[in-house]
């Protein structure tokens, strides 16, 4: 199994400690930059008309914390509403479940396991944000090189 994409600041302070594995200055620039490159500007995201409806309380308070939290960081765009809707909708009703006297196992584990899919494909576990970070590092390099190859 491969190991975990690790973001800027983990490879720094592991090479400051001497841990893990050595990257050279010019993967550790690419890396910053990739990272630096995923920041956008400030957006407001528009809450889906689902999400309003009475039933979904619980999902729209969830909703709005994220997005909060997101907007430190820069996470979410408009196109991530709907799908961020989703997960706040699951994330709700595993809560709902979970604090049920006599909670059904089975439905949390589906809610659970939405909740975590949801999650990786919104960026939101922190494995899925230095996996971002790797990717968009990687095609930087690519691109460098084949601007080499082109002016030679």
């Amino acid at each position: 199994m491969p190991t975990p994409a690790q973001t800027f600041k983990v490879i720094n302070f592991n090479r400051n400690n001497n841990i893990g594995k050595h990257y050279t200055a010019a993967e550790r620039e690419q890396r910053q930059k990739a990272e630096e490159s995923i920041k956008r500007s400030e957006v407001k995201l528009k809450v889906p008309a689902f999400l309003k409806e009475r039933a979904c309380g619980p999902a729209l308070k969830i909703f709005k914390e994220l997005v909060k939290e997101g907007q430190e960081i820069e996470l979410f765009d408009n196109v991530d509403a709907k799908v961020l809707a989703n997960f706040c909708r699951y994330q709700a009703l595993f809560e709902e479940e979970a604090v049920k006297a006599f909670p059904d196992s089975k439905k949390i584990d589906r809610y659970g396991k939405q909740v975590l899919a949801y999650a990786e494909k919104l960026g939101l576990t922190p494995t899925a944000r230095a996996r971002l970070v790797v990717k968009r590092a990687n095609n930087a390099a690519e691109d460098a090189a084949a601007k080499d190859v082109m002016m030679a």
